[in-house]
């Protein structure tokens, strides 16, 4: 082992087929979410509701966000019979949605359909909105977690390109049609994909780690995130079908970057902290310049915030599933985080509608309104931080609570010979998994020692580092290996006895 496998991170340990197949019906599938949900985002401009006037269309998008808020709150009430029952519960409660794509079909050759109708279909698309999402997040946080980030992102990619291609053909009712195979094929695919996740990585919901809550502050937060959504996704409906594709079309880049995150892997360690620090100066500079623009420049400050905002969510995504999967946390926590979020994005948008249909302020009122707004924004976001800490120490103590170093002694044979000849096995069996898994030198050390069922304190004293370097090449080592226990790694060290040993080594 060299330098040279530093340098070759993003090739590290192949997929094995089977589950390269899952991955990749997975970004398909997820694509199809991403797809739909920003169809639904700024559905009052585009095909989904085109068979009302954009006042009616922005209070039924209102409706069900409302119930989107509401599901997932309800989800996290109850969550362990949720995750008991979330094949049937989620696949039929994401299919509700097509309930409001048949309700715009059947308004199209005239309104006919009383609007008591019409608010139950997008009552309804609320709430599968809710369930498809954590439907995807239970299905990442059962999987190993070795190209997870990567699967989010390109198909948050291919999901854009997805919403462009049904909401750009002309037709409506075409549009409805592409629209409708999208939910169906994310829905289908969630759901084949759960029913055949291995049995061995669905554990007794009783045993899965409960986190704990999110800070007030963190709270505050991610509901300022999605009250900022609201409130421009409405605003720039409002100007208009073209503008509401542009600005959706541009949630591309923020999720091209996410891919080069995933793409560099361990090099890097972006969270979601570290993501709401860089977007805040974008999302507040396109909300102070917005109202000084014309149709052109408003779109560019639409873009601007969308693509900070697009690039935050799919990190979110990325980084509750894999912490999901590796720390066996609770797979309905997707929910408690997302709750806030969707508040947030329930009053941006009711704030819009009033500002744009009741209020209709001046120019200058405008102004000062944008101005008071971007204000807020920074105000939340400077007494959170960004700070993660808590989530941070949560997870560390599940890291330092694995396995108790006296695992040593049973190692330990009677005769000195055997001892030692035992103690190189042990060392073979070692290089075999460090070279199959491409760890680097730093990540074999600590390999090794967690191997002999050594814990994060003792590793740490002994390559004279911090504990957080170590639990940072725990959880590499962990995500390549493709588990979440130190107990699974040292079975995986265990199963080499099988590999003939190689005595030149």
């Amino acid at each position: 082992m060299g330098e040279e496998h530093d340098a070759s991170v993003p090739e590290q340990s192949r997929t094995p087929g089977n589950l390269l197949n899952t991955y990749i019906l997975a970004g398909i599938g997820f694509a199809c979410l991403i797809g739909w949900e920003l169809s639904a985002v700024f559905g009052p401009a585009l095909p989904l509701l085109a068979f009302c006037g954009i006042q009616e269309a922005t209070f039924l998008r209102i409706v069900s966000v409302f119930t989107t808020a509401g599901a997932l709150v309800f989800f996290v009430v109850k969550q362990d019979w949720v995750f008991v029952h979330r094949n049937r519960l989620l696949t039929l409660g994401s299919l509700l949605a097509l309930f409001a794509v048949a309700n715009t079909m059947a308004n199209l050759p005239g309104q006919w359909i009383p609007l008591w109708v019409s608010v139950v279909a997008w009552g309804l698309f609320g709430i599968a909105q809710a369930s498809v999402m954590l439907y995807w997040c239970i299905f990442f946080s059962l999987i190993p977690t070795r190209r997870t980030a990567m699967t989010i992102s390109i198909g948050a990619i291919g999901g854009t390109a997805l919403y462009i291609f049904a909401n750009s053909s002309g037709t409506v009712w075409l549009s409805l049609v592409e629209i409708a195979v999208l939910i169906v094929g994310s829905v289908g695919i969630a759901a084949f994909l759960s029913t055949h996740a291995p049995i061995e990585r669905v554990l007794p919901v009783e045993e899965y780690h409960k986190s704990a809550p999110l800070t007030v502050p963190a709270t505050f937060s991610v509901a300022c995130h999605g009250a900022v959504y609201g409130f421009m996704s409405i605003l720039i409906c409002t100007m208009g079908l073209v503008p509401a594709i542009i600005v959706g079309a541009s949630g591309f880049f923020g999720a091209l970057l996410a891919v080069v995150w995933a793409y560099l892997g361990s090099k890097v360690e972006i969270d979601t902290g570290i993501v709401q620090r860089i977007s805040l100066p974008i999302i507040v500079a396109g909300l102070l310049l917005f109202p000084f623009f014309d149709e052109t420049g408003k779109i560019v400050c639409g873009c601007l915030v969308n693509i900070a905002l697009a690039h935050s969510s799919i990190v979110t995504w990325c980084s509750t599933s894999v912490d999901n999967a590796e720390f066996q946390l609770h797979p309905v926590r997707f929910a408690a985080q997302q709750a806030p979020n969707w508040v947030g994005f329930l009053v941006g948008a009711v704030f819009a509608f009033a500002l744009t249909f009741a209020l209709a302020p001046s120019g200058r009122l405008f102004e000062l309104i944008m101005v008071l707004f971007a204000v807020l924004v920074i105000v939340v976001f400077s007494i959170y931080g960004g700070n993660e800490s808590s989530t941070k120490k949560r997870l560390n103590e599940l890291l330092t609570s694995s396995v108790a170093p006296a695992i040593d002694k049973a190692l330990l044979p009677d005769d000195q010979h055997a001892e030692t000849a035992r103690a190189n096995n042990f060392r073979q069996r070692c290089d075999r998994v460090v070279e199959k898994y491409k760890l680097t030198p730093r990540e074999t050390e600590v390999f090794y020692l967690l191997a002999k069922g050594r814990n994060a304190e003792y590793i740490s004293q002994q390559l004279v580092v911090s504990s957080a370097t170590v639990k940072s090449h725990i959880y590499h080592i962990y995500r390549k290996l493709g588990i979440n226990s130190q107990q699974r790694l040292m079975t995986i060290v265990d199963d080499e006895t099988s590999a003939p040993i190689d005595e030149g080594r």
